[in-house]
């Protein structure tokens, strides 16, 4: 799962991606504490960028905790790789 970077969308296949989210960190389950939690929500967008996005943007309800990222990460690298492989430019506003 880490580190994510752009191949990871080749190595993870979203089928697997969206089966363990679906079973290990859906309903909650992903509200980790610590560097995981980004980690995870990172590899969300690989099959919900919309949802990663919205995530590293809000937090959970306005709530945001520096402590939800990796010492290998940023929050800004976050929104721009949930961005990346979001289709937003599509979507109407």
């Amino acid at each position: 799962m880490v580190p994510i970077s752009p191949p990871t969308a080749y190595l993870r296949p979203r089928s697997f991606i969206k089966e363990e989210w679906d079973r290990f960190f859906a309903d909650g389950k992903a509200n980790v504490d610590g560097g995981w939690r980004g980690i995870l929500y990172a590899n969300l967008a690989l099959i919900d960028a919309r949802a990663s996005y919205n995530f590293f943007r809000d937090g959970v309800k306005g709530y945001w905790d520096e402590t939800w990222i990796d010492g290998g990460a940023s929050r800004t690298w976050y929104l721009v790789w949930a961005a990346a492989l979001s289709d937003f430019s599509r979507q109407s506003r």
